[in-house]
């Protein structure tokens, strides 16, 4: 595994480590995979060497190598059939929730079980909520010190196996915590606890030998020391949650592109056509070079977000693009290492048709593409404000075309002003209305005072507003209002390559 120059050597060491374990390990995990049975024998293997566990701080039994050893480890053990995907849920089941939010005493509790190799599994989805996990309908209600649980879960992957559960309950009806996202409580449920059961096990596309399916919740009684946050909190404990499983699900496709390079390379360099082998065709060399340039800027974004997380950074936007950008290509990638490959390519003897099928699943997993692009829209116009703030340009006096420029401030504002300002936008930008922004880079006035002359103008139909919930969000004038602003001819502008008679 090629290393990255910000990786400690201890990170160093943990990829070579791994890579052979897992080079012994797969002839195991493909037996077990066309078998059709669940790989206990290979998790056990795996958790008894750490490896689920070395995200985990040292002081609670873990390799303390960070969110970085834990995309190590999930791209390595990635490459073992039918094997990842529990290793996965079991990173994702709480390990990043409770290091974050949980206490002291869950720490202890917790974290040491994992490092030594428990298996977990993480839960949100519901039947009647998915990408909508604001309205899931699992409840608890506080009774002394537990809560009662009840409800439903469904697509866990590892249920029935994992020991452990992170999962978010409803524990409010308030409007107002509903509308901030305070009605939400996060909460280790635990295999064994009275109502709790395997409701049904679903058939997925990839899961070939991974138990999915859907969780029962029959008056569970959870501990309140079971509890990951404060009572409200769930929200803010799934999205972080979300973000370090995004990082998870990404690191776990770089194997699959690892594998795809390997596999058709290997397969193209013996496989003769044409009296030559097939990778000497010029169409499959510029098939793997892509596969190649998918797999370098994959691991680059996904290593780039796991690193943010060990420097305490909040890698929301960088999680989400890693997670989409790999997952969506990862489906393309594939489906071109087939190609390479022809017939054998889709048959089972050969892993290629095995990954297509979970690069699909992986798509979905974590948060649909389209849900975590909407994520990355809104975030990543917070994150980048500065970057897009809007230019101010100005008529070039001589050209009489907008150029970039200064803006100057007006003080002692009136309507007569205004108009003028929003008049000389319509030179610059014709077919956009002004923002408030805008408006109070040149307006020296209070917010109150400028609603209100902008209400004048519109009353007087000089202007016209676009109005959101918090108020007047932009402005432009009317054409009655140009006239009133400046005669016709200020607004005339000609090329020097338009004759007069072109002009009337």
């Amino acid at each position: 595994m090629e290393s990255f120059p910000w990786w400690s050597e201890e990170q160093k060491r943990l990829a070579v480590e791994i890579e052979a374990f897992v080079k012994d390990l797969m002839p195991e995990a493909e037996e077990t995979w066309w078998k059709r049975e669940i790989a206990l024998d290979v998790f056990q293997k795996v958790a008894q060497k750490g490896y689920l566990g070395v995200g985990i701080p040292e002081s609670y039994g873990g390799k303390g190598l960070g969110a970085t050893g834990a995309a190590i480890a999930m791209e390595v053990l990635s490459l073992l059939p039918g094997a990842f995907y529990i290793c996965g849920a079991s990173m994702m089941g709480g390990l990043h929730q409770i290091r974050e939010f949980g206490s002291e005493e869950q720490k202890g509790r917790f974290l040491p079980r994992i490092a030594r190799g428990e298996l977990g599994s993480i839960a949100i989805t519901e039947p009647f909520a998915g990408t909508d996990a604001s309205a899931l309908e699992t409840t608890a209600t506080r009774e002394g010190d537990k809560y009662i649980l009840n409800g439903k879960k469904r697509f866990v992957t590892g249920l029935g196996t994992a020991n452990r559960y992170m999962l978010y309950a409803r524990t409010s009806e308030d409007p107002q915590k509903i509308a901030r996202h305070e009605h939400l409580t996060g909460f280790i449920v635990e295999k064994g606890m009275p109502g709790f059961s395997v409701e049904k096990i679903n058939e997925i596309i990839g899961y070939d030998n991974t138990p999915n399916g859907y969780l029962d919740l029959d008056d569970v009684p959870v501990p309140v020391e079971n509890r990951i946050g404060k009572e409200g909190e769930g929200w803010r404990v799934m999205t972080s949650g979300l973000n370090f499983e995004r990082v998870i699900v990404a690191a776990s496709l770089l194997g699959a592109f690892h594998t795809a390079v390997r596999t058709v390379v290997g397969y193209g360099q013996r496989r003769i056509q044409f009296g030559r082998p097939t990778l000497d065709l010029l169409n499959n060399q510029l098939k793997v070079a892509d596969l190649i340039l998918k797999l370098k800027l994959s691991r680059l974004a996904t290593y780039y977000s796991a690193y943010l997380f060990d420097l305490g950074q909040d890698p929301s936007v960088e999680a989400s693009v890693c997670k989409v950008f790999t997952t969506d290509i990862s489906i393309e990638a594939m489906a071109e290492a087939i190609q390479v490959m022809g017939g054998d390519g889709v048959t089972k003897f050969y892993p290629l048709e095995r990954l297509l099928r979970e690069a699909k699943t992986n798509q979905i997993a974590g948060g649909t593409s389209e849900a975590i692009r909407l994520v990355i829209y809104r975030l990543g116009l917070r994150q980048m404000e500065k970057d897009l703030e809007w230019p101010h340009r100005t008529i070039h006096p001589e050209l009489g075309v907008p150029v970039s420029g200064k803006p100057v401030k007006q003080s002692q504002m009136d309507e007569e002003k205004l108009l003028k300002l929003l008049a000389e936008d319509y030179r610059v930008n014709p077919g956009l209305y002004m923002s408030r922004g805008d408006l109070k880079r040149l307006c020296d006035v209070d917010d109150e005072t400028l609603d209100g002359l902008l209400t004048s103008l519109e009353q007087k139909k000089l202007v016209k507003l676009y109005r959101k919930r918090k108020g007047i969000e932009l402005a432009k004038a009317t054409y009655d209002g140009l006239k009133k602003a400046n005669p016709p001819e200020y607004y005339r502008w000609y090329p020097p390559w338009i004759k007069k008679e072109h002009i009337f």
